[in-house]
């Protein structure tokens, strides 16, 4: 047992390092992250069933267990804090050796040299003229797609084009799983996640069919080990937009939407804004309000704050200075990515 303690702090003390030292996190990201999380998803890819819930809820139990029977057996305090500060070292170290490291890598600007776009109120109501465009023409030609070959393509898109970016291969046993405790997901509006565990993708089983293909991109970004979910919705989109099914490219405009209106009331005029919003077709609106009424019916609003107050307080720990407004950050990487020559091929 002291050798094995030994090693936790080993680990854990890497981790550390990666948190406070960028190199040794890139080091992980880059030479790594790839084996461990082919290797873990491997396992995880045995059973059919998702892995990441039952694992949460055996550190669980187990912390639970460990104050059971210290108060059953009378033990000091000592003896309880020991057993339950080792549980907690062996929790962070498979979370961050798993996938935690790549929140403190260098981040996709930095490694590619990209100077951030700052606000341009002509710019912007150029990308919103353009955006409205590519929606409305995507809603028109959206047809339907195959499940298992748009996963397949996904995946291709990630391991020939984003790796070169420095993110992990995706893997053929690496697989889109759904969550076993599906509903509890839906209560707190999270259409997908990534189980560092043993490295699945996770979707909600309630995820409309306009809305898979996003989010199934945007998930295995996360996969790839892109820790940023302005980063995430990026390559989701930037899949989505060069993707050869209608239905997948629709996905990506039509996820965009509720971002790119919340970005337009805020730096817009309210005249302004509603000359936007009368630019999208009758159809992007109405499949936009359908999929937001199936989240409203499955919404307990009550979890869902509470989930989101976890969220953020978790964003933040990690360096993600935005918290859950993260999210709406895609909307500027877009118009930086697409100002950048060398990423707006992809």
């Amino acid at each position: 047992m002291r050798k094995k303690t030994l090693i936790g702090l080993l680990l854990l003390a890497f981790c550390a390092l990666c948190r406070f030292w960028t190199p040794a996190a890139d080091f992980y990201a880059g030479k790594l992250y790839p084996w461990i999380s082919g290797g873990l998803s491997w396992l995880g890819s045995i059973p059919r069933f998702s892995l990441e819930e039952i694992v949460a809820l055996g550190f669980v139990v187990t912390f639970v267990d460990i104050l059971v029977k210290a108060i059953k057996h009378r033990e000091t305090f000592l003896s309880w804090l020991k057993k339950t500060l080792v549980t907690l070292m062996w929790l962070l170290v498979w979370f961050y050796m798993g996938w935690g490291n790549n929140y403190y890598r260098t981040g996709l600007y930095e490694r590619s040299g990209i100077q951030r776009t700052s606000f341009n109120e002509e710019a912007f109501k150029g990308f919103l003229e353009r955006y409205s465009k590519e929606l409305n023409s995507a809603a028109d030609k959206a047809g339907t797609y195959d499940r298992d070959a748009l996963e397949a393509d996904v995946k291709a898109f990630y391991t020939h084009e984003v790796s070169q970016y420095g993110y992990a291969p995706l893997r053929r046993w690496q697989h889109v799983k759904r969550p076993i405790i599906n509903r509890l997901f839906s209560a707190v509006l999270i259409q997908g996640y990534m189980g560092p565990f043993f490295l699945e993708s996770q979707v909600n089983r309630d995820v409309p069919e306009t809305e898979y293909p996003y989010v199934v991109a945007h998930e295995l970004a996360h996969l790839a080990g892109v820790t940023s979910e302005a980063e995430a919705s990026w390559w989701g989109f930037a899949y989505c937009r060069k993707s050869g099914s209608s239905a997948a490219r629709y996905s990506g405009y039509l996820a965009l939407l509720p971002y790119v209106l919340q970005q337009a009331k805020y730096l817009l005029s309210e005249e302004d804004y509603q000359r936007v919003v009368e630019t999208i077709s009758d159809k992007a609106k109405e499949d936009y309000a359908a999929g937001r009424e199936v989240w409203k019916r499955k919404q307990v609003v009550w979890i869902e704050k509470v989930q989101r107050w976890m969220q953020d307080m978790m964003l933040r720990g990690h360096g993600v200075s935005e918290g859950t407004k993260d999210y709406y950050g895609v909307v500027s990487m877009i118009m930086t990515m697409d100002a950048a020559k060398e990423i707006v091929e992809i």
